[in-house]
């Protein structure tokens, strides 16, 4: 889980602690170190010419027996670290004739050479397995006989910063647990718990500012002051919410008022246009009934099929028009068992000069399995067919194809019409089966639809659009009948 913010600043803050305290007790420890073997210097520099003098004092000649004594009184009072050599020359070479603190065999080393050589005192400070400083005196100046070579040994010293840095460094680390201990605690009571607790009012607020609770003030001023500044904001934002809300339901409101006075104004339409066209009507349809006689006694099948298709759309046509004179009532389906089958077959018989004028062809994929029944009203199926293939055959350039596709899914019985037209966008999709909503412009009502969606659950049923990757596909389901 990552770590929250007090942990954070507790980690950074021991990180830093460690660093400072250390880099701090570094440069003590280094500046300390340096004075400390410059006093070891200076202490070897006064402990070699005291020595020096002695010696010549003891043996201003170079008599080896005189350094050795003179060496001898110096061993018994110097202190622990320090040793010396006395070297004579002899035939060029320096020879070691005592020593104290050092081996007795030591060989001279170049630069005991090159302190005899310039008659002038040395001091360096070795390394390695022997560190110290080590003082070299030419004795018996200005005609040298001999070099001493005292050493002082800063091993102590070296012991001693070990010991402080390791004692420094837990001390360092210590400190910065202690550190990072109590910022974290004070972070996460002055700034932990008032970020926790906006935080959670802030969460609360998903649902929106009205049901949002109120963050509590608590905390150091600068957070109060932030809880204060979002309470105002959720107020605020709550009383636009209230402000929206009241406009969108006085929009709906009027919406809904103007859908009625359409409603209205259309119910008033409709019945004087049926009052009007009643009379027309009778007169067509007792025309066609005579011509019917004729083609009858004429023995004209074909002729006599079309004008009893006339006659069932005519019937049609007068019940629409008698459900106008009743100001806008639905009519009560006359449910019967029918093929669909052959409700699709007489439908595309019947638009069939449409199809010819539009250059469009219709096709039937009937089950093949036998009649597909259905519990239904004929003329009502009819209708809704009617309009689903008018808008497809006003939907499609010359050559496309219509299909009528009729089966049985999920218990019931369908009727599918689908074209390989343009389809329909995404915006006419949102607004499918919405009274008084076309896309065809002045030449549509926007009522088919949604008239032929009433008439399909009139029936029992449902008139749905099926997504497809070409053209518009309605399925017309309806209540399934079974043969006895």
């Amino acid at each position: 889980m990552p770590m929250g913010l007090p942990r954070r600043l507790a980690v950074l803050t021991a990180v830093m602690a460690i660093l400072l305290v250390t880099g701090a007790t570094e440069v003590a420890l280094v500046w300390s170190a340096r004075t400390r073997l410059e006093d070891l210097r200076l202490e070897a520099v006064s402990l070699a010419n005291t020595l020096a003098s002695l010696l010549v004092r003891s043996a201003p000649k170079g008599d080896p027996a005189g350094l050795a004594q003179g060496l001898e009184g110096w061993a018994r009072h110097r202190g622990p670290g320090s040793g010396a050599m006395v070297y004579v020359l002899r035939h060029g070479d320096l020879i070691p004739v005592a020593a104290s603190g050092l081996p007795d065999s030591t060989a001279a080393e170049p630069a005991v050479y090159h302190a005899l050589a310039r008659r002038a005192a040395e001091e360096h400070l070795r390394s390695g397995d022997d560190p110290g400083w080590q003082v070299l005196i030419p004795l018996g100046l200005p005609h040298a006989y001999g070099v001493l070579d005292m050493r002082l040994s800063t091993r102590r010293l070296q012991d001693w910063a070990r010991l402080e840095r390791r004692r420094a460094y837990m001390l360092a680390f210590l400190s910065a647990l202690l550190v990072a201990l109590f910022v974290a605690v004070m972070t996460a009571r002055w700034v932990g718990r008032p970020l926790a607790a906006l935080g959670t009012a802030m969460a609360g607020a998903h649902g929106g500012a009205k049901d949002a609770p109120e963050a509590p003030e608590i905390g150091p001023p600068e957070f109060r002051e932030l809880t204060r500044r979002y309470n105002r904001m959720r107020e605020a934002l709550a009383a636009r919410e209230q402000e929206s809300a009241a406009r969108a339901m006085l929009l709906t409101l009027e919406e809904r008022a103007r859908g009625l006075d359409r409603l209205a104004l259309m119910h008033e339409t409709a019945a004087v246009f049926a009052h009007e066209i009643g009379t027309p009507l009778n007169t067509v349809s007792g025309h066609l009934q005579l011509l019917r006689d004729d083609f009858d006694a004429q023995h004209d099948a074909r002729g006599l099929e079309r004008v009893r298709l006339l006659l069932a759309q005519m019937d049609r046509v007068a019940g629409i028009v008698r459900a106008g004179l009743n100001r806008g009532a639905w009519p009560t389906p006359l449910v019967l068992r029918q093929d669909l089958n052959a409700i699709a077959l007489r439908m595309i018989r019947f638009l069939e000069p449409s199809f010819g004028d539009a250059g469009v062809h219709a096709r039937l994929e009937l089950d093949g399995g036998g009649p597909v029944l259905a519990s239904c009203d004929p003329a009502m199926v009819e209708q809704i067919l009617l309009n689903l293939l008018k808008n497809s055959i006003e939907a499609l350039p010359a050559g496309g194809i219509v299909t009528i596709e009729t089966g049985v899914a999920d218990h019931q019985a369908f009727i599918d019409v689908r074209d390989d037209g343009p389809g329909l966008d995404a915006d006419a999709e949102s607004s499918l089966f919405r009274p008084f909503s076309t896309t065809k412009g002045p030449a549509g009502t926007g009522l088919g639809l949604a008239v032929s969606r009433r008439l399909a659950r009139l029936l029992g049923g449902d008139l749905v659009h099926v997504p497809s990757e070409r053209g518009a596909r309605w399925r017309l389901t309806l209540p399934r009948e079974t043969l006895d």
